[in-house]
């Protein structure tokens, strides 16, 4: 017997005759059970078979199995004293019920893909499930062409079923799968949510910590923002919708009608919903539509150490803190103060002292449209640049981000 008939897949076993001890034909497999646990291969528990005789599904216990292979399953001892018509009060998953066919996140690929067919093999001793294949050969393998002429041009690369978590049935509930997709980019995960339907994707969404749900919504499809925001309902999307930086959100709120975007207003924080309310007056293509009022800002009079701490207190909010932006009590706008400069200064000089000034030419009105706005930063080689009023005061940021996501929303 070869050794990879020791390593059958699950489309091999399935409706394969049983024997007992005796040599007898006792029933066909029907199914079988695992108690999956997060990040190891998951032994077999239970056979699920159906009897020569008799409607009903019974089960063996897998310690009773002798030999099982793609070309022979026989227990170790006659089916009667090993038979159970019930299983015991445990949550068990049925791999060919609950797990063929379904939407599987892979974590290291970061992508969906459907289960086609499953590697079953031994590992310390025991007979797990290792592998998961996607392929279109795992399809024909099912449909008993998997050696035939048909399946040559596929290739087969098995997912590690440790890497992998079920979105469907049983086996692992979404908040699982947030733990194991915790360390991945939002935009990596909002590739994933995009792969899933409405219902699973704000699933996912509620299942993840509500800053790292709001950042894997900012990078999703606008239309398909507005979707999952409108299905969570206002109680679930407020607190999510509270964590997305102001422009974003500002976004999302264009998109409801006038009677939504007051209910969900309602559940966001005065501070935030102040900051979208002052945004949503602008058109989008203009400085003031893609600006965000997500800045550390300082006061010309702070210390440096000063103005460090207010880094430490606010930056987990922002995406990013490349300057600090130094304005009057007033608002005016007096200038930048890139971190670098901030580093290398010490702890008791004064940020007037080490503010960079803007020419008038280098920073946007809230008026400006998108071709100006890139001719200012491209002239000026800006990252961000700075929106400032009539009377000269400081009214929010662009990014380059930001205006990189109005020309290509779709990329």
């Amino acid at each position: 017997m070869s050794a990879l008939e020791f390593m059958p897949y699950i489309s091999e076993l399935l409706q394969k005759k049983i024997t007992d001890n005796t040599d007898t034909v006792v029933g066909r497999l029907e199914d079988i059970l695992i108690s999956p646990k997060n990040g190891k291969f998951s032994p077999l528990e239970f056979l699920v078979i159906k009897p020569r005789k008799g409607k009903e599904l019974v089960y063996v216990e897998y310690s009773f199995v002798e030999n099982f292979s793609s070309s022979h399953i026989s227990l170790k001892t006659m089916f009667n004293k090993v038979v159970q018509h019930s299983l015991p009060a445990q949550n068990y998953t049925y791999l060919k019920h609950d797990v063929l066919d379904k939407q599987i996140v892979d974590v290291a690929g970061t992508r969906v893909v459907r289960v086609n067919d499953l590697r079953i093999g031994f590992f310390e001793n025991k007979m797990c499930v290792l592998g998961i294949d996607p392929s279109f050969k795992g399809i024909l393998r099912r449909l008993g062409l998997g050696e035939s002429f048909l399946a040559q041009p596929f290739q087969v690369k098995l997912i590690d079923w440790r890497l992998a978590e079920q979105l469907e049935g049983k086996p692992l509930q979404l908040n699982a799968v947030a733990d194991s997709l915790s360390h991945l980019h939002p935009a990596d995960l909002a590739n994933i949510v995009e792969d899933l339907d409405v219902k699973q994707g704000s699933s996912l969404l509620a299942s993840l910590d509500v800053e790292e749900a709001a950042k894997v919504l900012e990078e999703l499809d606008p239309q398909l923002q507005n979707i999952l925001i409108k299905y969570l309902g206002p109680e679930k999307s407020g607190k999510i919708l509270g964590e997305m930086s102001s422009d974003e959100a500002t976004d999302l709120f264009k998109s409801f009608s006038r009677e939504e975007a007051a209910i969900f207003m309602s559940k966001i924080q005065d501070i935030k919903a102040r900051s979208v309310e002052k945004l949503i007056r602008y058109a989008d293509n203009t400085a003031g539509g893609l600006m965000t009022l997500d800045y550390i800002s300082a006061r010309p009079e702070w210390t440096v150490a000063e103005a460090v701490n207010e880094i430490k207190k606010y930056s987990a909010r922002f995406r990013s803190v490349v300057f600090v932006y130094v304005t009057g009590h007033d608002g005016k706008f007096y200038g930048v103060v890139s971190l670098r400069r901030l580093l290398l200064a010490k702890e008791n000089m004064v940020m007037k002292d080490l503010v960079k000034s803007l020419t008038q030419a280098s920073t946007l009105e809230p008026t400006f449209k998108i071709e100006k706005i890139v001719q200012v930063m491209t002239k000026y080689n800006l990252f961000s640049a700075a929106v400032v009023d009539a009377e000269g005061r400081l009214v929010g940021v662009v990014t380059i981000d930001d205006v990189m996501r109005y020309l290509f929303p779709n990329a």
